[in-house]
Order: C-alpha cells, then sequence, then structure tokens
C-alpha cells in the first residue's frame, strides 16, 4: 500500500513534470529540472519515477486518473452516464499544448512501449464499452468523435469553432446525452 505522503510526492513531481514541459518542451525535459520544481531530491525523483520515460508515463496515469476521478464524481451529483461524459469531455481543459516536435516524440515513445499503451487501450476500452452499454452504440460513438474533434481542434488551435458555437454543440450534446440517459432509465 502506498502512503498518502509518498501519493502526494508523486502528484507533485507529475505537476512539476507538465510546468517544465510547458516551458521548455517534453525533449528538452530534464530529471534534475523536475526534481528542482517539485522540492524533492533527483534521488526522491528517481524512487518513483526511474527514468524519464517512466516519468511521462506517470503524467499519462496522473491525467487518467483525475478524469475518471471527475467523472465519477459527476455521477455522484446524478449525472446520468452520458451527461456525465460529455460533463468531462467538454470542460476539460487541456492542462498543457503540445508542439509538433513533442507530438512526434510521444508518438515515438509510445510506440516503443507497447504494454503501457496496451494497457491504457484496455481501460478505455472498458469505459466506453460500459458507457455503450447504457446507450445506442452508434449514437454514443457520434457524441465521443465530436468531443474528440473539438478537443484536437482546440489542442491544435485550427478550425476551431467560435465561443458561441461551441457552447451551442456541447449544449445540443447534453442534450442528446440526457435523452439518452432518460431512455436508459425508462
Amino acid at each position: 500500500m502506498v502512503s498518502a505522503k509518498a501519493l502526494e510526492t508523486r502528484r507533485r513531481i507529475t505537476d512539476a513534470t507538465v510546468q517544465v514541459m510547458m516551458s521548455r518542451g517534453f525533449p528538452q525535459l530534464t530529471l534534475e529540472e523536475v526534481a528542482k520544481q517539485a522540492n524533492v531530491s533527483k534521488g526522491g525523483l528517481l524512487y518513483h519515477f526511474a527514468s524519464k520515460e517512466e516519468l511521462l508515463m506517470g503524467v499519462i496515469e496522473e491525467q487518467e486518473a483525475r478524469q475518471f476521478k471527475q467523472y465519477q464524481e459527476y455521477l455522484d451529483q446524478g449525472l446520468g452516464q452520458m451527461e456525465a461524459f460529455v460533463t468531462l469531455q467538454a470542460n476539460h481543459e487541456e492542462e498543457f499544448h503540445l508542439d509538433i516536435d513533442t507530438v512526434l516524440f510521444l508518438l515515438s515513445f509510445l510506440k516503443e512501449n507497447e504494454a503501457f499503451v496496451e494497457e491504457r487501450k484496455k481501460q478505455v476500452n472498458q469505459f466506453f464499452n460500459q458507457l455503450m452499454e447504457s446507450a445506442d452504440p452508434v449514437e454514443a460513438m457520434m457524441i465521443r468523435f465530436v468531443l474528440d474533434g473539438l478537443k484536437m481542434s482546440e489542442h491544435f488551435k485550427f478550425a476551431q469553432p467560435s465561443k458561441a458555437e461551441r457552447q451551442q454543440l456541447v449544449g445540443r450534446l447534453l442534450k442528446r446525452a440526457r435523452e439518452i440517459d432518460q431512455a436508459d432509465k425508462e
């Protein structure tokens, strides 16, 4: 069992990693700078993450954990599964935007870490299979792909909808999500 202190240290390290990536880019990320930003020794950082690659995996896992926690909080507030999903995706602010060099580096990194990627795929597929069980699978996929496209256009800052268009788009998706959730209850 991991202690609360160890979890907090890991979180500080992953948060510091994001901060350093934002200021320098991932290819120039150093463990020394992350340790400094996280206010831990390099040895302390290496205790939690043995390499730069493990550190990147930790950042990805932390982002996933935050999203799943937020999704569960929406469910606990009484939102249906589809509405919680749309709300999560529509309200999720990217913590960092990646330049093309960093994206290419990450794609290369992920290609070399197949087991890590397969575990991510397994978790995401499990989530979407559960989500699609509560709705028409085609409608659930349509909502998902619209949200994926919206996030991509916002992340890379191309073909972005205006603020008003985004609000209308999200409003329609939420309306449809509520209808799907209501039909699931009946």
